[in-house]
């Protein structure tokens, strides 16, 4: 049996490995960040480069963001859940903030939930999650209505993803098209105010642009990238994008009939899903940002724009790549878990002492 200091070694020299093997490919895809893209003429290539300057756009209007905190506990014979969720409206002027508003509030307590379907554990880890993005859909819209912020921010994917979809059988199906319905009822609502959603994934596993990149680009060019394989789209970026640059946008998934949440919403929606990552700053990976695309817009202009907004908002500090009104959404949406055991102890309180409902794992006397 191999001991703690070997697992380590070992995880660090294959890191290491790993980092190196990719660093030296990197440098091989170089070149190909000058290639005229329209050459190749593949509908997966929606733009002439791979990579684009980004300039920083002043700030001079409204901008809103929404994010959400929520810790759980899984009772005996049902399920408690606190969402906290926080709407931010910021208005510049000249580059300045010249003031912040909040929905509901500037503090809020978090609304509680309880399940009493006997949920099986992967229907209640959707449950939450599906919880969580209704609160913050619901918040968006609020906030687009009331404040009219010319863009708003959305923490995490801008649609649902995979884990968020109950299976076929699941008795929260009913609850997962509610959240379908509700993304759809969002964005008709930033469309009809005039106001663009922009959604940032802080921590982004995707590999959409690298298996473009792959099939697309260096197959064509017979060059083997078996290198890449397995490598987030996050980290390969992070080796060819300089800060203050961002790479071509390209449509969320390939074949949308296929695609397990993407099936699920009209087409016109579907269809206008995109994403692009940008480097705002030095010591940080590139920033995932997705958004919906109108055909009435000039395609590259838009990106263009939007990533010059998150570029403005995210480049505060060196070492952290986020924009400015999501890290102040959480910082008042973060909920802690002694929350929830205040909650707990009240509901234990109320009851008589022949009712229990600790789980075993959490009663053991030794």
């Amino acid at each position: 049996m191999q001991n703690i200091n070997t697992v380590i070694q070992e995880a660090v020299s294959s890191i290491q490995g790993l980092e190196q093997k990719r660093s030296v490919f990197a440098k091989k895809i170089l070149p190909f960040l000058k290639t005229d893209l329209s050459s190749l003429s593949s509908p997966e290539l929606l733009e002439s480069r791979l990579v684009f300057p980004v300039e920083k756009i002043p700030l001079d209007f409204s901008i809103g963001g929404v994010d959400s905190g929520f810790v759980s506990k899984e009772l005996l014979s049902l399920d408690l859940v606190l969402v906290r969720t926080v709407g931010v409206v910021m208005k510049f002027k000249n580059n300045c903030l010249e003031k912040a508003d909040y929905y509901p509030n500037f503090f809020s307590f978090p609304l509680p939930f309880l399940s009493n379907h006997a949920l099986e554990q992967d229907e209640f880890a959707c449950s939450k999650s599906i919880r969580r993005l209704l609160s913050e859909n619901n918040a968006a819209k609020k906030i687009i209505e009331q404040f009219k912020p010319k863009y708003c921010f959305l923490d995490g994917s801008i649609v649902p993803q995979y884990p968020d979809k109950p299976r076929n059988d699941s008795k929260i199906k009913d609850f997962y098209h509610e959240l379908i319905q509700s993304f759809q009822d969002l964005y008709k609502t930033a469309e009809k105010n005039s106001c663009t959603l922009i959604a940032c994934v802080e921590d982004s596993r995707g590999s959409r642009f690298r298996s473009i990149l792959q099939e697309q680009v260096l197959e064509k060019a017979n060059v083997s990238s078996t290198a890449l394989n397995d490598c987030y789209d996050a980290i390969l970026l992070d080796y060819l994008l300089e800060t203050g640059q961002r790479s071509m946008a390209f449509r969320y998934s390939p074949e949308i009939e296929k695609h397990p949440v993407l099936m699920d919403f009209e087409k016109g929606f579907a269809e206008r899903v995109h994403a692009f990552y940008i480097k705002p700053v030095a010591l940080d990976r590139p920033v995932r940002v997705e958004f919906l695309h109108s055909s009435q817009d000039n395609f590259s202009d838009f990106v263009n724009e939007i990533a010059g907004i998150v570029f403005s908002l995210s480049s505060l500090h060196r070492e952290y790549a986020f924009p400015s009104v999501l890290i102040e959404a959480d910082l008042h949406a973060r909920l802690k878990p002694e929350e929830i055991e205040i909650v707990y102890q009240k509901i234990l309180d109320k009851l008589s002492k022949s009712v229990n409902l600790r789980m075993r794992r959490n009663n053991r006397p030794f």
